[in-house]
């Protein structure tokens, strides 16, 4: 019965929340195209579309607790959010950015989340850069679930505090108080006790403003960006070279060749590149950046077949040559697993591999390579060659 009733729930609340969609560019040079922002027939079940409702244009007021106030403030810092769904509808992207002073290098945001069906869960990644120019490469991570028209995540990690020791805690995030195509609050809280306290460290009103804009240029910087004012020290940017719309073919190891796109644009303002690659029936996406902490390149990959989930690959190097492994220990498992330490970053073992041979002014190749055990030699999987248009 219970399990009866949670199945109606989600199907009332996938389509009360789902926002009526803006047309989109139906142009193939758009980021529309691209990206995959449709939803396919694979991914239109209420389980995949639970986070429709923020799909759109957005206001959102930050509210945190003054120290010594029982009542969070009423009125906090100002963030506009963009909201709009990517690999056929299997994900949802969000990008943030100041509302009132959108030039300023503060409060710039990035997260991509997904439905993992084999797990019932849904998972997320994300990057926000702090003041210090420095960001988590995408992989700071949650899991949760819908109940009863509440959304909520977890995760477990470590984290630097500001003497430079490390601090070990539960995280929360819940979405809740959703009214279609007006409005819903999320909240962020910590637990250091096993969820007997939390401390809620932020209360965020979000106010809808209308659908979605039309998307623009692929290869283009995406909402964001402005002055490209965060992470201006090396070695970030060295994977900027990636931006733009490049075509081309991937050739197989049989040498079979079929055609490829890979668009590319900056994001978080300097913090990040977003990619997307095309083939004749797969496509998936890459958010690259460098995290500070461990002095590591990250590439996120997701891509938009139903069952698989996200990967990260990691390398000590970027720009031309870098070859980035699979770090299989980096994506989240669970709300009670820490998943961000020196060892989650190790990828000796790792059986794929992605090489970028040649990132040049007109010229992209990238090679794909795999092996079927730690002793192996890499093997051809694909190599892709790509011209700017």
């Amino acid at each position: 019965m219970k399990q009866a009733y949670a199945i109606v729930l989600m199907l009332v609340l996938a389509v009360a929340c789902k926002p009526a969609q803006s047309p989109q560019s139906a142009d193939e040079d758009s980021w529309a195209s691209a990206l995959g922002s449709g939803v396919d027939d694979a991914y239109e079940a209420p389980e995949y579309r639970a986070f429709d409702f923020w799909i759109g244009e957005w206001e959102a007021n930050w509210r945190s607790q003054p120290e010594g106030e029982f009542y969070h403030e009423k009125e906090g810092s100002w963030t506009r959010q963009r909201v709009f769904p990517v690999l056929g509808g299997k994900a949802l992207i969000e990008l943030a950015w100041a509302r009132d002073n959108p030039e300023a290098p503060s409060q710039r945001g990035f997260s991509i989340r997904y439905y993992d069906s084999a797990r019932e869960r849904w998972v997320m990644a994300q990057n926000w850069p702090n003041g210090q120019n420095q960001g988590g490469a995408f992989t700071d991570q949650l899991i949760g679930e819908e109940h009863l028209g509440r959304l909520t995540m977890y995760s477990l990690a470590e984290r630097p505090q500001p003497d430079g020791s490390l601090s070990v805690a539960h995280r929360r995030y819940n979405f809740t108080d959703i009214r279609p195509g007006v409005s819903f609050r999320w909240d962020g809280s910590n637990t250091r006790d096993g969820g007997a306290t939390w401390l809620t460290w932020n209360v965020v009103d979000f106010l809808r403003l209308r659908d979605l804009n039309t998307f623009g240029d692929a290869g283009t910087d995406f909402p964001g960006v402005h002055k490209k004012t965060l992470c201006t020290e090396e070695p970030h940017g060295a994977m900027d070279g990636l931006a733009g719309d490049w075509r081309g073919v991937r050739r197989d190891a049989d040498g079979v060749e079929t055609p490829v796109r890979f668009s590319a644009g900056l994001v978080l303002d300097g913090c990040g590149v977003l990619a997307a690659l095309e083939t004749q029936n797969r496509r998936e996406i890459l958010a690259v950046g460098y995290y500070d902490r461990f002095e590591k390149w990250v590439i996120f990959r997701l891509d938009d077949q139903p069952g698989t989930t996200h990967s990260y690959f990691v390398s000590d190097v970027a720009g031309d040559g870098a070859v980035f492994a699979e770090a299989d220990k980096l994506a989240i498992v669970d709300e009670f697993a820490p998943y961000l330490r020196e060892e989650s970053f190790e990828a000796a073992s790792a059986h794929r591999r992605l090489m970028f041979e040649r990132i040049g002014e007109q010229e992209l190749v990238l090679r794909e390579e795999n092996r079927s055990g730690d002793a192996e030699s890499w093997s051809l999987k694909a190599e892709y060659h790509l011209t700017r248009r």
